[in-house]
């Protein structure tokens, strides 16, 4: 799968789609937000909870850039 036919599914398909074939690689806590950073194939999803309440908040998916920058200190390549 590609990140295009990623950002064709529908919302639900997108999260079922990054539990199931999903890599988790890192997570980032920030303030009170869990963030869960998932590779798949080429791509990468980020998955941000409330971590009192453990409900997702949103996702956001992308192949590089300052989103994936955050995590390049953190990760050993």
């Amino acid at each position: 799968m590609n990140l295009y036919e990623f950002s064709r599914l529908s919302e639900e398909e997108q999260y079922n789609t990054t539990w199931a074939i999903g890599v988790l690689v890192d997570q980032f806590i920030k303030n009170s937000i869990i963030i869960n950073l998932y590779a798949i194939n080429e791509f990468f999803v980020e998955v941000y909870y409330d971590q009192y309440t453990n409900k997702i908040l949103y996702k956001k998916h992308f192949k590089q850039g300052e989103l994936l920058d955050k995590y390049l200190n953190r990760i050993n390549l």
